[in-house]
């Protein structure tokens, strides 16, 4: 958690904040008006990737990019102008946030905001280096452990950041946010949209109304998946490597105590609540929830951060203070949302499971075991297993957004929807022809599609081809119906 000066900053923005009416959502509408929560939703859409907040020109959307799967990496900074607003304190004097806003040189070459998750009493000196985490599937991702089980404490009520503490909390403040995901607004507000590090409200931003805050939590909820992932043990991957990979994910074949399945449950955040940890490694559970973990990844020797800057890297001590503790993400959306970790020090997915099954050689000279024992040739079955499981996910979205596209009467709105569902398809693309997966049939069967998904005209098509390309990456016990394989909200 943070320290009292933020405290008490945040706990006067939640009392300031008033009341207002949410302007129309019609302009940037994606959800038909037929949706559940549709105008809300809506609502929130429009102030994440318009609002400003009277601030420093940022959005949300500004780090948060909807065709990038709401996250940042180098390859896309390195298409935006120089003038973005990511790039504030690129301006020249007089420019209030030329120092101790942000890092340009790791930030241009490894995607990592500033962040002073201990407080803003001392700028030049506490604060980490963090990247940019996705936004999907929030809704299956945020429940906190009961009772401290896993080292952290209530509040934060949810797990949001990546040392699950990221929203603002006081426990003592009458007026103090819980630590939710709506309360998160608010502390990204004063973080990254201010005009000055002064960070006082009505001077440097503006703050926002509680119909915002509600429609702006609606919206990121709405974002990917709305449920856990099917039931691993039920799914047949068409891939011979990533059908082994699944069996090897769920610790088929794998020596020693852990496996992939125990921290990340049927490839969500949360971890499996039949598995009992060994208490060496965290204390046993037996629930489902978003639960914290000490991989200290943080501390590796010769990580990117370190390489460029080491000096504008220091030490991430992860939840609250001093604990390296850093929750779950999920892994269904892993292979397209890289580099990975909270620092990015990992680039590719079959490097993420490297580093799980590999010795961890640390700054301070100390060599950890591998936490996860897998081989070399379970390591590369593992990453094709992620890489079919992202591509039948974005294949799903893509679905999901033409649908919406369809029933929608809005040029631009069909437009933003087909947009985005393009980019899920060109990820599904090239998360396959990473792995060498579905060479032969998924991916011409996906560029096909991408140019059908291109053209209100042919959307519709590109929708039925899409339907018949999930069952090409994976067999699923039972029929499933269009709706659940759609994504559909109703």
């Amino acid at each position: 958690m943070t320290h009292r000066p933020l405290f008490l900053l945040l706990a006067a923005l939640a009392g300031l904040a008033s009341t207002g009416v949410i302007p129309s959502a019609r302009a940037t509408g994606i959800l038909p008006p037929s949706y559940p929560d549709a105008e809300r939703i809506n609502a929130g859409r429009r102030l994440f990737f318009e609002e400003t907040f009277d601030g420093n020109g940022r959005t949300c959307g500004t780090c948060h990019p909807a065709t990038n799967n709401f996250t940042l990496d180098p390859a896309y900074i390195a298409t935006l102008p120089d003038d973005d607003p990511l790039f504030i304190a690129e301006r020249p004097e007089p420019n209030p946030l030329s120092r101790h806003f942000e890092n340009p040189a790791l930030m241009r070459q490894l995607a990592l905001i500033k962040e002073n998750t201990n407080g803003f009493g001392a700028l030049e000196t506490d604060f980490t280096m963090r990247s940019v985490p996705h936004l999907l599937a929030m809704r299956t991702s945020l429940l906190a452990p009961t009772n401290g089980n896993d080292g952290t404490t209530l509040p934060p009520d949810q797990r949001t950041g990546w040392s699950g503490d990221g929203a603002p909390v006081d426990p003592d403040g009458p007026l103090s946010p819980r630590g939710t995901l709506r309360d998160f607004t608010l502390g990204a507000i004063v973080q990254h949209l201010t005009r000055t590090l002064d960070r006082k409200p009505g001077k440097d931003f503006r703050l926002p109304t509680e119909e915002e805050l509600d429609a702006m939590e609606a919206f990121m909820l709405s974002l990917g998946r709305q449920h856990e992932y099917e039931d691993f043990r039920s799914l047949r991957m068409k891939d011979a490597r990533a059908e082994r990979g699944r069996l090897n994910y769920m610790g088929v074949g794998v020596s020693g105590t852990l496996n992939c399945n125990a921290c990340h449950f049927n490839g969500g955040a949360n971890t499996d609540p039949s598995f009992d940890f060994p208490a060496a490694i965290t204390p046993p559970a037996f629930e489902l929830s978003n639960r914290s973990f000490a991989p200290r990844v943080e501390e590796l020797l010769d990580q990117p951060a370190d390489i460029i800057d080491a000096s504008g890297n220091p030490f991430d001590d992860g939840f609250g203070h001093g604990t390296s503790l850093f929750n779950v993400p999920t892994v269904i959306e892993a292979a397209d949302t890289g580099p990975f970790f909270h620092a990015n020090q990992i680039d590719t997915v079959e490097g993420l499971v490297a580093f799980y099954s590999s010795k961890r050689h640390l700054r301070n000279g100390q060599v950890l075991p591998p936490i996860v024992e897998l081989n070399g040739s379970q390591v590369a079955n593992v990453g094709a297993f992620l890489r079919v499981l992202n591509a039948d996910e974005n294949v799903r979205s893509a679905i999901q957004l033409i649908r919406q596209a369809e029933l929608v009467f809005r040029r631009h709105a069909r437009r933003v929807n087909l947009e985005i569902a393009v980019s899920e398809i060109e990820d599904a693309i090239q998360v396959l022809e990473g792995g060498k997966l579905h060479f032969a049939d998924a991916v011409p069967a996906l560029k096909r599609a991408r140019r059908l998904a291109a053209r209100p005209f042919t959307m519709s098509k590109a929708k039925r081809l899409l339907r018949r390309i999930r069952p090409m990456l994976i067999e699923r016990a039972g029929q499933t119906s269009d709706a659940s394989l759609d994504g559909h909200h109703h």
